[in-house]
């Protein structure tokens, strides 16, 4: 049975960090950490990851005190879980009740089930929960919001296409890229209901490579298209209203506004969206109200995904 305890933590307390996974993108985190540790916001305490060299190598170069295999040999005030895709779940179960908050790298579970499972464990304690779908924190992604809420647009397109490293491959690609934009549709236009219309993955058979949805919300249609195979990376999406056709590029940093009559270009900070995303984070801790997504937000990206896989699969028996 756990134990309730305070979910926030003073300002004057200090929070102490633990970072479980110490691959590539556990090492990026810890970067990010350790910036917000200089400005006093955090105790950077343990690295843990089941490869113990690794372990040892990012606490080294990030200054944490402490490096291990397993979490339920440290305690901590906020876990940072960075482990791959199908370990995530397993993961949190380990220290939700060692945890007041608890940060999940996207997209948190690999199937509504265990989203389900997570969000009653999380909630049951009373714990701040947040889930790194990143790209709502790109500043891209905030113009974006306010465009489409300009434009009452009658469609969006997302294309997210960049080659996957082999490893990544073995986990359908819906999980691993569509879903960071499923996401970002959810978040920037304030809806809660869905339909999927339309699904198309390849291969036929394994894990997705390519995929195509197209979801309606509200009068609102919006496609989907992700591709693990593209030797290029693109990250794009377009708004299109009766007005203006909206084209924001997140390689080039630039929203461009196309009209009949003219052409309109808006220049996009690069601020990192990483450091401000750990940072809402961090705030969220000591107890700021700041909206981010949560497990209750992956939960609606994954019921999406379970609705897209399943209808395409419906028609692959119709041939």
């Amino acid at each position: 049975m756990s134990t309730m305890r305070s979910s926030y933590v003073s300002y004057g307390e200090g929070l102490r960090v633990v970072l479980v996974g110490a691959g590539r993108w556990g090492s990026n985190i810890a970067r990010a950490l350790k910036e917000l540790e200089a400005e006093g916001l955090i105790e950077l305490y343990a690295v843990i990851d089941l490869d113990l060299d690794r372990a040892v190598e990012v606490s080294k170069a990030y200054g944490f005190k402490v490096a291990g295999r397993d979490p339920a040999t440290v305690s901590g005030d906020a876990y940072l879980v960075a482990v791959p895709i199908d370990s995530l779940f397993s993961t949190v179960l380990k220290v939700v009740d060692r945890a007041r908050c608890v940060f999940i790298e996207k997209p948190a579970a690999t199937s509504v089930g265990e989203a389900e499972r997570l969000l009653d464990e999380v909630r049951s304690r009373g714990l701040v929960d947040q889930v790194g779908y990143l790209v709502r924190f790109d500043p891209v992604s905030v113009e974006l919001a306010k465009l489409v809420s300009r434009f009452k647009p009658y469609a969006l397109r997302f294309r997210r296409l960049s080659r996957r490293p082999l490893h990544m491959r073995k986990y359908p690609v819906t999980l691993d890229l569509m879903s960071h934009d499923i996401d970002l549709a959810f978040h920037i236009l304030s809806l809660e209901n869905f339909k999927v219309l339309s699904s198309y993955l390849s291969p036929r058979d394994g894990p997705p490579q390519r995929a195509l949805g197209v979801v309606e919300y509200g009068d609102l249609e919006a496609l989907f298209e992700a591709d693990g195979i593209l030797p290029i990376k693109v990250r794009e999406v377009d708004v299109l209203s009766e007005r203006a056709l909206v084209r924001a590029d997140f390689i080039s940093r630039r929203i461009l506004i196309l009209s009949e009559s003219e052409t309109t270009e808006l220049r996009v900070n690069d601020a990192e969206p990483l450091k401000e995303e750990l940072r809402v984070f961090i705030e969220r801790c000591y107890g700021e109200d700041l909206k981010a997504p949560t497990l209750e937000d992956a939960l609606k990206v994954l019921k999406v995904l379970k609705e897209l896989h399943r209808l395409a699969q419906r028609g692959r028996n119709l041939t």
